[in-house]
């Protein structure tokens, strides 16, 4: 339930218009989280055969077992029993006051003063459902003891000892020093407004400029709040039986079935399959913790702009506009326990890890992406040129055509979706010049927004048909049928728009140890290359047509002339000057023979990414390399302009009068009237295809409504 008092008031002393007033905002929301019933499934190990050769790896042989025949012998691989989040139930709230002076100086001068106060304070939950977590003790943060939870049944004894018993650390908000609800409100929040108008010519006769500045904020979404508790342990809690992990079967080797006897059968003995009493049944790396950073302030926005207006002749004006915006306290999510690579791993220490957890450079009790801070430090930039010429309805038509030409950069903003920070641990040796949290957040997110285009034109208008009494074309019909073909109006919009897209960075060739593979510049060719694609084809006749829109990668074995065993899947129309902005690492196929027209090069890391690393103990590991999650490779923050693309909607309609206070119109709309497929960006490999349409089909749709 939302209740919102609003109250604008409004003042005129002399020169002085004077608008002020202010808001109270309360919202109560009652959530119920996500639920997930309790599950078993079934794999194939029951009644697979055991591959005497796997070691203590256990696996199967091949071609033996069959997942249908363990569901009917009920033997499920695992079982998990879930305690799901309570039922939650929230409160938020919202105070602001404004104070605005339109001060007019004279007739050709306008100016604009203003501030407004906003406090937001922290939302709430009823019993303080709520997690954070403190960095420097490794403890999770509760707003109230574990025997208040337990008591009003939020969670388990058990699950508190199961969870202490892997290493878990509880806290009180007191104890970490912390608010009672573990988030700081924002009760000081001032935004000041300032602008202009100035008609250097008089008021009403001609051209104006006006100019703004102007801060805005944006209260926090009630859902950021209860989103960080309704997964997190104590208040949710998973236990499992596993009998492919060894960390969950009696004797610590994996896939327990595949060389024991079958003792339980699902639904007959497997009531207390799951000790839900025990203390070791919750494992380290299970448990997550996601939670609100304590000092979580409102996005911010500062916006400056700057337009000259022009009218002019018949009945239209000329706007020309500079916007720019600037955002904080954007959304990031800082995942600081992140599993490093293997690679990274064995450059950082000198041997292989001994299982995953040992990748996790905070703490092994939660997994790599199981312990995330969700911060406010993203921020974006959004600068813009924006023309605009609107011609006002006279004659029988009107019609207004806008051009946006924008550049917008941005950082976080997008929640788990983009913009997560990563630790400097996760990152290999000389990788970085720096860890400071600033300049690492910058160098793995900073970049284009590729949301929002480059070039934008937009244009709608209204035209009436020329039908009808006293029209061009049958102008001297009678009423009866000037009521069916006359009054018909069309309305039209449409958009013309650019396209960003990221070449791919997954190739390391020429930035890794080994010096090989290469980096070469990116060549932009768009349509200049006509390319057919058969790589995936059975026969010439299912071969792709497209464009060899950019240089990225392309195996040399799939290009025409390159295929030393003339292989007909291959694309052809590559020019003999291409080079691929990026290679894999292992470019030397070794020596490749044919079978049929298949080639199969000698060497098994060829177009591979994996290098060598020497341990301490002198010995080598062929691993993936890896250096850091983001931000690394010289491509990772490029992006390259994509085709342009437009589409068009048409709608004609009419009102039909019946009395004065009742209508009836009729509409016939089309959307994508003139059915413009539209070119999508072109694929890792470069290559532009048009098995998909930028555009959906052309619809059309007649509807009628009766207004009374």
């Amino acid at each position: 339930m939302i209740t919102t008092v609003d109250e604008n008031l409004t003042k005129t002393l002399g020169r002085h218009q004077l608008f002020f007033g202010g808001r109270y905002r309360h919202e109560r929301l009652g959530i119920l989280p996500d639920r997930t019933a309790d599950q078993f499934d079934f794999s194939n190990t029951t009644t697979a055969e055991y591959d005497p050769t796997s070691g203590k790896n256990f696996t199967a042989l091949p071609n033996t077992g069959y997942v249908d025949a363990d569901f009917y012998l009920g033997s499920p691989y695992y079982y998990d029993i879930r305690l799901n989040a309570p039922y939650e139930h929230w409160r938020n709230q919202e105070f602001d006051l404004y104070f605005q002076d339109d001060y007019h100086v004279n007739n050709k001068l306008t100016v604009n003063l203003g501030l407004r106060w906003e406090a937001h304070p922290v939302a709430t939950e009823q019993y303080n459902l709520i997690n954070g977590f403190d960095v420097k003790t490794g403890a999770v943060v509760l707003g109230e003891p574990a025997s208040f939870y337990i008591q009003k049944g939020f969670t388990t004894q058990a699950i508190i000892n199961n969870l202490e018993n892997i290493g878990v650390k509880f806290e009180t908000a007191q104890q970490a020093g912390l608010p009672p609800h573990l988030v700081y409100g924002n009760n000081a929040i001032f935004d000041p407004r300032i602008g202009f108008a100035y008609a250097p010519f008089g008021s009403g006769r001609g051209t104006v400029f006006r100019a703004g500045y102007g801060r805005y904020s944006y209260p926090i979404p009630l859902r950021n709040f209860y989103a960080s508790a309704k997964a997190n342990e104590p208040f949710a809690g998973q236990y499992f039986t596993r009998f492919d992990s060894a960390s969950y079967t009696p004797d610590g080797l994996p896939n327990y079935f595949l060389r024991a006897p079958q003792t339980l059968v699902a639904g007959q003995n497997t009531t207390n399959v799951i000790d839900t009493s025990s203390t070791n049944a919750i494992v380290a790396g299970s448990p997550t913790e996601f939670y609100l950073n304590p000092h979580y302030p409102p996005n911010l926005v500062q916006e400056l702009n700057a337009t000259v207006e022009q009218p002019m002749k018949p009945n239209s004006v000329l706007r020309v506009s500079y916007v720019f915006d600037h955002a904080t306290n954007l959304d990031q999510e800082y995942e600081y326990n992140n599993a490093m690579s293997t690679y990274v791993y064995e450059t950082t220490y000198g041997v292989t890890p001994p299982n995953s957890l040992a990748q996790q450079p905070y703490s092994p009790v939660y997994s790599g992406g199981g312990l995330v801070s969700d911060d406010r430090n993203g921020f974006s930039n959004y600068n813009a040129l924006q023309a605009n010429y609107q011609r006002l309805y006279k004659n029988g038509y009107a019609y207004q055509l806008s051009y946006v030409f924008a550049r917008a950069w941005r950082v976080g903003g997008n929640a788990f979706r983009d913009g997560t920070i990563y630790p400097a641990a996760d990152y290999a040796p000389g990788t970085l010049s720096y860890n400071d949290y600033d300049s690492l957040n910058r160098m793995e997110n900073y970049g284009i927004d590729s949301a929002i285009p480059e070039h934008h034109i937009a244009f709608n208008g209204l035209i009436d048909l020329p039908i009808g009494r006293g029209k061009r074309y049958l102008g001297n019909v009678n009423r009866f049928i000037n009521e069916l073909v006359g009054g018909y109006q069309i309305a039209f919009d449409g958009n013309v728009t650019t396209q960003y897209f990221q070449p791919s960075s997954s190739n390391w060739g020429g930035f890794n140890p080994m010096g090989t593979g290469s980096i070469n510049p990116i060549k932009v060719y768009k349509k200049k290359y006509k390319v057919a694609d058969c790589s995936s084809s059975t026969t010439s006749a299912t071969c792709l047509p497209g464009y060899l829109w950019y240089n990225g990668f392309i195996s040399p074995l799939l290009i025409s002339g390159s295929n030393p065993c003339g292989s007909p899947n291959v694309i052809s129309g590559i020019p003999a000057s291409y080079l691929p902005l990026e290679t894999p690492i292992n470019m030397n196929p070794g020596t490749i023979t044919c079978s049929g027209t298949t080639a199969k090069p000698s060497n098994s890391q060829y177009l591979s990414n994996n290098v060598q690393v020497k341990l301490n103990n002198g010995s080598v590991a062929t691993v993936g390399y890896s250096p850091g999650p983001a931000g690394v490779n010289p491509y990772s923050h490029t992006f390259l302009r994509g085709p342009w693309d437009w589409n068009s909607d048409i709608s004609l309609f009419k009102v039909f009068p019946i009395t004065e206070s009742t209508s009836f119109r009729i509409n016939v709309d089309a959307f994508n009237a003139f059915n413009v497929q539209g070119d999508v960006n072109p694929g890792s490999n470069g290559i532009q295809h048009f098995q998909s349409s930028y555009n959906t089909p052309r619809q059309i749709q007649i509807s009628a409504r009766l207004t009374f």
